[in-house]
């Protein structure tokens, strides 16, 4: 089942993202604001557009690297918690992670990015 949640009119979704818990933050996800037990764990989906510049990656920034991420959903275990989208491996080669990574950088719109008229206002 897919949590979505609705803020100004914007679709949020969060989900389980199989990362294993870091004792050191103790983050126990959308539930921290909701409350609701069934939100433990849940974290917000972000968009892929620019990725390749949105690092670090994960909700807590463990990952660097555009591979670091793959390779990590590449060796999901089974878990009843993730959604249906990660509960089977998806068992790609070296090869396949190497072009699932040039495929996300093609989401990328460096025109945009780059446009001096959407950058930080000079003083």
């Amino acid at each position: 089942m897919i949590k979505r949640h609705i803020i100004s009119n914007l679709f949020f979704i969060f989900e389980n993202n199989g990362l294993a818990v870091d004792s050191t933050l103790n983050d126990i996800g959308r539930m921290r604001i909701t409350q609701n037990k069934n939100d433990q764990y849940q974290f917000k989906v972000p968009t892929l557009r620019n990725i390749q510049f949105t690092f670090p990656y994960m909700h807590d920034g463990r990952f660097k690297t555009l591979n670091e991420v793959i390779k990590h959903y590449n060796s999901l275990p089974q878990d009843k918690n993730l959604p249906k989208e990660l509960s089977k491996p998806m068992n790609l080669s070296d090869n396949q992670r190497t072009e699932l990574v040039a495929f996300l950088k093609t989401l990328t719109d460096k025109e945009f990015l780059f446009d001096p008229r959407f950058g930080f206002p000079r003083d």
